[in-house]
């Protein structure tokens, strides 16, 4: 098995071979050949994205490479000429060595760190943090009116000043702005630790969550936040290899979240309940005007998803079931789930502006990269948003 495969279009084969002799110098083992057919596969396929492979039609070769590597977790992508990335990767940020000429030692260079990177921590390159807007200007310290004016002036720009400092966003706002960047993970900021003191904490999920802390913590320290070390004691660990069931609802991710929570920890395992053991978790789903259409989904660590709420109609039919559910206002729902099972379990809320295109039937189950295929073809037009949150069962 090759530690690199260079996945890249027929057209882009000189630069391919280019890149890779620079990483074999820097003693990777790789493979460009035809198509990837190792197997196992490589630890990473570097995509190259040209004219070629994903630009108008792309190349579906590419593409399919593309897909495979990013639901196993081994996706790194590099930009080679100044194309939009295909739909469904732009929440991973290439290694932008745009145009990349084979003599050019600083884009070799650049993308040697961004492999380097990738090697060691599973992730690919992190985007800094957006400086903040500058304060507005305020033009009327321009002309003075006499003592009266300049003294409303005065009263104005503190009252401005307040109003500016109130509007910026926190901390945590502007970390979590980033959270949605990490392949493999969904990560939501621990409301007791956040960062005050140094140390930042994350709940979700993640493939690898020492190296998804790794990544937040140099977004957070790229942002000048005075966070010294991230914690990942509330982060679960789904299987690498089903990353797809939590990127392609990352790809929807367009919120910081609280559409979706569960209520009730600690959440505990009560053996004494026949003929299987129970725990209860009690959910609240909170929709906002605009969202005519939710489907609610359970995944566990190993990648399976199960459409638990395929639409909105079996949301409504709770009414009649014997969950406990309230329903105060018309886009708020409260209900109860009762997990048989300990360790770790996911759900998560896919809102849209219409209905799916595609559903399947409640208490369907599907494998990752089949769920993220039906996911993909449902959502494939339309205005969507995702929400999801992870607990743990433990024993009682």
């Amino acid at each position: 098995m090759s530690d690199i495969f260079v996945s890249h279009s027929p057209a882009d084969a000189g630069r391919a071979d280019a890149i890779a002799a620079a990483l074999r110098e820097a003693g990777h083992s790789v493979d460009t050949g035809g198509r990837q057919q190792a197997d196992p596969p490589a630890r990473l396929s570097l995509v190259l994205w040209s004219n070629a492979s994903a630009g108008d039609g792309g190349d579906p070769a590419v593409l399919d490479e593309a897909e495979a590597a990013k639901a196993r977790g081994a996706y790194l992508g590099a930009l080679i000429d100044d194309v939009p990335l295909p739909f469904g990767f732009g929440g991973y940020a290439p290694v932008d060595v745009v145009p990349f000429r084979e003599g050019s030692g600083g884009q070799r260079a650049k993308l040697l760190a961004a492999v380097r990177t990738f090697m060691e921590t599973g992730q690919a390159p992190v985007a800094a943090l957006a400086p903040p807007p500058p304060p507005p200007v305020d033009r009327r310290r321009q002309k003075t009116f006499g003592l009266l004016a300049a003294a409303l002036i005065a009263v104005a720009g503190i009252v401005g000043y307040f109003l500016y400092r109130s509007a910026q966003p926190t901390q945590v706002e502007m970390i979590e702005a980033q959270l949605g960047r990490t392949p493999c993970a969904w990560l939501r900021i621990d409301p007791v630790q956040t960062g005050k003191d140094g140390t930042l904490g994350l709940t979700g999920v993640a493939g690898d969550p020492a190296a998804a802390g790794a990544a937040v913590l140099r977004i957070a320290q790229a942002g000048g936040l005075g966070v010294r070390q991230v914690s990942t004691e509330k982060v679960a660990r789904i299987d690498p290899r089903e990353c797809a069931a939590i990127d392609e609802p990352r790809r929807l991710r367009r919120s910081p979240g609280g559409r979706l929570l569960v209520t009730g920890e600690p959440f505990v395992l009560d053996t004494a309940i026949k003929p299987k053991p129970q725990a209860l978790v009690r959910v609240q789903v909170t929709l906002d005007a605009a969202d005519k259409s939710v489907a609610l989904f359970g995944v566990e660590p190993s990648g399976v998803v199960t459409w638990a709420l395929p639409d909105r109609e079996s949301l409504e039919a709770l009414k009649s079931a014997d969950v406990g559910l309230t329903h105060g206002t018309p886009n708020t729902y409260e209900f109860s789930i009762y997990p048989d099972h300990l360790g770790w379990t996911g759900l998560f809320l896919i809102v849209g502006g219409q209905p799916m295109a595609v559903t399947k039937p409640q208490g369907t189950e599907q494998s990752a990269r089949d769920f993220a295929t039906t996911l993909r073809q449902a959502t494939a037009s339309g205005a969507w948003d995702a929400d999801m949150v992870w607990f743990r069962i433990d024993p009682k």
